[in-house]
């Protein structure tokens, strides 16, 4: 049986692959092919901090110029994937800009037009039967209309195209807005421009 407190705790780090190794199993790595040609031995302070502890924000593992571990800040995103990520979080805006809805005047009474994408194909059916109406002639039909507070409320053709109209043109809005910042990220990709795209929020 292999005495325990015989076996070798000593710890190594490789500055190339920013990783720690344990001397015990060094025969094995070798055997193996995967003990780093630039292993060095460290000290059991240097185990703690940089193998045991988690790094201060904003740093993460790395080497020195000697090839000992280090705290090294942690690189910024390459351009690409930094637009991927202000793209996501416009994405993220619009669409609380849609959950959001939109409010609107009911005779002196507030209620909020819900523009959810679920919503906009509801809104979409009401102003084509709305328009219907109208150009049959029945301007004063009424149709049901149930905002964010779920009351039903009648309205006739003509309010219920005003209402839509109100409705579409809201989601108008937000959606220029999403392609106008979306333009702003492509420019300043296609400039490497990284303070350019970090410049971009809703």
């Amino acid at each position: 049986m292999q005495d325990d407190s015989l076996q070798d705790v000593s710890m190594y780090f490789s500055a190339s692959r920013t990783h720690f190794y344990p001397a015990a199993l060094r025969e094995q790595y070798q055997a193996n092919g995967r003990w780093p040609d630039d292993a060095v031995e460290v000290s059991d302070e240097d185990w703690q901090t940089y193998g045991q502890s988690e790094p201060p924000e904003g740093m993460q593992r790395g080497a020195d110029e000697n090839g000992m571990p280090t705290w090294v800040p942690i690189p910024p995103p390459a351009l690409p994937e930094l637009a991927k990520r202000k793209r996501g979080e416009i994405d993220d805006a619009r669409d609380s800009a849609f959950a959001a809805g939109l409010e609107y005047d009911f005779d002196g009474e507030k209620d909020v037009i819900q523009t959810r994408p679920q919503d906009q194909i509801n809104l979409l059916g009401l102003s084509a039967k709305a328009q219907r109406l109208i150009t049959a002639g029945q301007p004063e039909a009424t149709l049901s209309f149930r905002g964010a507070s779920n009351i039903n409320r009648e309205l006739t053709a003509e309010q219920m195209d005003t209402l839509t109209m109100a409705a579409l043109g809201h989601l108008e809005e937000i959606f220029q807005r999403s392609w106008a910042r979306k333009d702003a990220i492509d420019a300043a990709l296609a400039a490497e421009d990284r303070e350019g795209i970090e410049a971009v929020v809703w």
